[in-house]
């Protein structure tokens, strides 16, 4: 690469010596190869790995979910065994929020630099690892921390994806086309959910994250052999995603397209806060739905994961269904979308506690729009609506990572949040604030109606 390339423009290099010498050679990215020059040898490479790529990041993603949502239904049984209150049940799958955000942001300018399949092949490894670590632990403490630095492995997941989506794929029907693979966490999120309800019917809730766990190591080995790195490790160009018209905006190094297009961009602040208020709805219906049902529905602890593992799989309608509207109705303008979602979101948790308990049929519906309606947009906002945010492929990762802090935090404050106001002022009190942040974010989508165009928006 020539000298006159900016230093934090370069793909990650190992440098002559030093500690972390192993870790920038094991990230750097895959040289290029000679392009194919045959028109049909081309489109065959490009028709197969394009299949490769979309099948790990999905099927890689939703097992990922395997060793982050398996704390759900484990929640009630590891309190019980263990003796914590609902609020240090909260701060501990708290920590995984925490440094999912703060990992997320530093992955993602790391991934902008690295190799893909690697990449992400590792965080399912380490990810599954600390799962068994988890699984092992018996102090409050220790738990807090495994779990959390299971959250910065985690962060490892979504910015290599981010990349690879924006370089192997054109920009036509991109919103369908991350529907379908953001399906993969409510995939993920429903088969773990599922899974762990029949773990713990004849194991202990160690056993919710052994077997995930294991489950997750082998798919990072088997990412490996599935994934490549870009295009043009391949021998092929990389998608045309954004367009420049000017012939500039992708001039210039990395610092600068980093600060402009990320940090002062207003349109990636505007969806990360959105992203915030859908994420504290999101993960406080999908950590603590199975306890609601147990203690204030009465469920049994079987049929209360089975219910809430309904929400995950409604989410998969919820999100293909904002992905059609988005591209076939609203050419790609997603607030309108997002906006419609959050209200019916909001009137489907109230719903869910104002109907009380002896209600099955009615839980079960309200439980399907819940994940039907807070699906799509968390869709839209973490997937085409963060990598279209910064308007360059040379950023995607980062301004997917700066939407991801965000949407953590939010994570965060519902954690630790919801366990809080559970213990003190009962559940009418967690509800409640979950509703006040679907609706916050439905007000966002109304004062920024008209979106600030980017690059891509003229396709």
């Amino acid at each position: 690469m020539p000298d006159s390339v900016p230093a934090l423009d370069r793909p990650l290099s190992p440098p002559s010596s030093g500690p972390l010498s192993w870790l920038t050679g094991l990230y750097r990215p895959e040289a290029p190869l000679a392009p194919i020059q045959d028109a049909e040898a081309r489109r065959r490479a490009y028709f197969v790995w394009r299949w490769r790529m979309f099948a790990g990041f999905f099927l890689g993603y939703a097992v990922l979910y395997f060793c982050r949502k398996n704390i759900s239904n484990a929640l009630s049984p590891m309190g019980a065994d263990l003796g914590l209150t609902n609020t240090q049940l909260g701060a501990v799958g708290t920590t995984l929020y925490v440094t999912y955000g703060l990992g997320k942001f530093a992955n993602g300018v790391m991934a902008d630099r690295s190799n893909i399949r690697r990449f992400m092949a590792s965080g399912l490894i380490i990810s599954g690892l600390l799962n068994l670590v988890f699984a092992s632990t018996v102090s409050v403490w220790l738990l807090a921390l495994v779990w959390g630095l299971n959250g910065w492995f985690q962060s490892m997941g979504f910015p290599p994806i981010a990349r690879g989506m924006t370089l192997w794929y054109p920009p036509e029907g991109k919103a369908t086309r991350w529907a379908f693979w953001t399906c993969s966490h409510q995939a993920g999120t429903a088969a773990v959910m599922a899974l762990t309800a029949w773990v713990l019917t004849w194991g202990t809730w160690r056993t919710a994250f052994w077997l995930p766990g294991l489950m997750t190591v082998a798919m990072g080995a088997a990412l490996l052999f599935l994934l490549g790195d870009t295009p043009e490790s391949r021998g092929l160009e990389s998608a045309k995603a954004f367009e420049d018209p000017k012939g500039q905006e992708e001039a210039g190094d990395f610092k600068s397209l980093f600060i402009r297009r990320v940090l002062l961009n207003r349109n990636v602040w505007v969806v990360g806060l959105i992203d915030l208020c859908v994420y504290v709805v999101r993960y406080g219906t999908l950590d603590w739905a199975s306890k609601f049902l147990r203690d204030f529905k009465h469920y049994p602890a079987e049929l209360a994961g089975y219910r809430a593992s309904l929400m995950p799989l409604a989410g998969i309608a919820g999100v293909l269904l904002s992905g059609f509207a988005a591209d076939a109705l609203f050419k790609s303008r997603y607030r309108a979308v997002n906006a419609f979602s959050l209200a019916a979101l909001a009137l489907s948790i109230y719903g869910l506690f104002a109907i009380g308990p002896d209600h099955p049929y009615l839980d079960i519906a309200l439980l399907v729009s819940i994940g039907f309606f807070v699906e799509g947009p968390q869709s839209i906002l973490g997937g085409v609506g963060a990598v279209d945010a910064g308007g360059s492929a040379r950023v995607a990762s980062s301004a997917a990572g700066l939407i991801g802090v965000l949407a953590y935090f939010g994570a965060s404050i519902s954690g630790v949040g919801t366990g809080w106001l559970v213990d003190r002022e009962g559940w009418g009190a967690a509800l409640a604030f979950w509703i006040a942040c679907a609706l916050i974010g439905f007000a966002l989508c109304l004062f920024a109606w008209k979106e600030p165009k980017t690059p891509s928006s003229a396709h």
